[in-house]
């Protein structure tokens, strides 16, 4: 069976009464991922008072609970899900790729604060330990603006093709890091055999 969809990103916007912009609101979902891999929140009252204690989504009305209770679900079944279709909650493709890109730093933000709920992190792979330091560059390169380095190295400037595909690289990356660091930190299943 396949995992519920998240809910409409552009919608829950709306519903937030500008108390979230589209940064915080997929900030608000790194958290929840974050939670979820560190195995830090068991339901989505766990979610919501952790966004809160964050200062995300804190004057949070039924509207807004019930459909971040909705996301919880969703990223739970997600996360579980054996075809591993999980997505990352960003703005819509026809939004500015400025905009993507700063949610995409802030999702990892939220991702690295989210984990780090539950104190220090057992040890993990080195490709693990890997993926969480580039969680870390992309959550920072959303704080700088790297223009006008072409201009100064005499390349050409990247195309908006060149950027957008970049841009979905990194996202589907992040996306892959995520089912990476939920394996390792989840550990052997119930069920799983023991090698």
């Amino acid at each position: 069976m396949s995992p519920d969809p998240l809910p409409d990103f552009g919608h829950v916007l709306l519903l937030s009464r500008g108390e979230l912009d589209a940064a915080e609101l997929s900030e608000c979902h790194g958290v929840l991922c974050g939670m979820i891999c560190g195995e830090n929140g068991n339901t989505a009252q766990d979610f919501m008072s952790h966004l809160s204690t964050l200062e995300l989504a804190v004057e949070a009305g039924t509207s807004l609970h019930d459909v971040m209770s909705e996301a919880f679900d969703s990223t739970m079944q997600q996360l579980a899900d054996d075809e591993l279709r999980f997505h990352l909650w960003l703005p819509d493709d026809d939004q500015p790729l400025e905009e993507r890109t700063q949610s995409l730093a802030q999702w990892c933000t939220g991702f690295l604060a989210g984990l780090g709920v539950g104190g220090p992190l057992p040890d993990l792979s080195e490709e693990a330990t890997e993926a969480l330091g580039d969680l870390q560059q992309i959550a920072r390169a959303g704080l700088t603006s790297p223009a006008g380095d072409e201009a100064a190295s005499g390349e050409e400037p990247p195309t908006e093709e060149d950027n957008e595909k970049a841009f979905s690289e990194v996202v589907e990356y992040v996306r892959v890091v995520t089912l990476i660091l939920r394996e390792e930190l989840r550990g052997p299943g119930v069920d799983d055999p023991i090698h």
